[in-house]
Parts: structure tokens; sequence; C-alpha cells
């Protein structure tokens, strides 16, 4: 591995481990500040309230934390062996970004489930007589992940540099770092 993937490498884990202490140390306050009820932001639409979210995204397949576990090991550890392998060209770079954003996410919940068996949400919604589901931070880092990674792949990258990440990915084409 050439001296540019190895500063890649260490970059990507220093900032994961500082978003993830971001997501970390604001659920530890939240626990503790929220516990006696909400806290009004905007009247009527922005609260931080307190909810244990036993299941994944809007509550769903409650009590499933195994699942979601192993489910969330098996996606970091794809994504680490795709920016490992990810050409250092600057052009990736938006895409190495994105994965960062997503690992941090996607492991700040699981620190959650692995610790205490939920996940801690505190950020609330509401429009009207609708309640948006409660979420955190590292809900944050996987939506923002997804947005750009769609917008990216749409709009940012012409089809043959996807198509030669692809084939680097697949390990048919050396890259050049």
């Amino acid at each position: 591995m050439g001296k540019e993937k190895n500063k890649s490498i260490l970059f990507m884990i220093l900032f994961a481990v500082v978003l993830i202490a971001i997501d970390q140390i604001v659920k530890v306050l939240a626990d503790k500040l929220l516990m006696d009820g909400n806290f009004t932001v905007i009247k009527d639409f922005f609260y931080m309230e307190l909810v244990y979210n036993y299941g994944a995204a809007f509550g769903i397949l409650k009590n499933s934390r195994i699942f979601f576990c192993i489910l969330t090991i098996i996606l970091i550890l794809v994504l680490e062996f795709i920016y490992v392998r990810m050409p250092m060209d600057k052009e990736y770079r938006i895409l190495r970004f994105d994965i960062v954003l997503c690992i941090a996410g996607a492991a700040g919940n699981l620190i959650d489930r692995i610790k205490t068996g939920y996940v801690i949400d505190y950020i609330a919604f509401d429009f009207g007589s609708y309640s948006f589901p409660r979420f955190n931070m590292a809900d944050i880092y996987i939506c923002v992940s997804a947005a750009i990674f769609f917008i990216a792949i749409l709009f940012y990258y012409k089809d043959e540099q996807l198509t030669n990440l692809a084939l680097v990915l697949k390990n048919k084409k050396k890259d050049k770092s």
C-alpha cells in the first residue's frame, strides 16, 4: 500500500472516531438531560425528546437486536473493504468521505445496540398532527451519506468513472496509488 493510501485510511479512522464520539457524547447528554421531559426548541415544530428505539429506522422490526448488530457489522466491513480498495484519485474523494460518514453512523447506532439493547433517539419534529419518527446524530450521518451517494452517482460522476471504479473494486484493473 502506498503512502497516500495509508494516509487516507488513517484519516478515515480518525474522522470516523471523531464522528462516533460526537454521536455518543450527544446521546449521553440527551439521555441525562431529557429524562424528565421534552425540551422545546421551536414551539409546535422542533423538540428534543428522549426515545429508546428497540428497532431500526422508524422503529420497525422491534427487538431484533442481534439481527441488526450482525447486519451492521457486515455493512461496516463491506464499506471498509470498498474504501481500502478504492483508488486514491481526487475524483473519488466524495465517495471516500461518504463511506466514512456511513460507517460512523452505522457504528454509532451499533454501539448503542451492543451497550444497551436500544438506540437513543432525541431529535423530534412535528408537522401539525404528524410526528416525524425520532432520530439521532448517527441517523443524520447515514441519511446525509445516502443523499450524497445518490446525488454523486446521478449528477457528479460520469459513467466511465463509475465503470473504472467498479473494475478496480473487482480487481480487474490495477490502481495507480
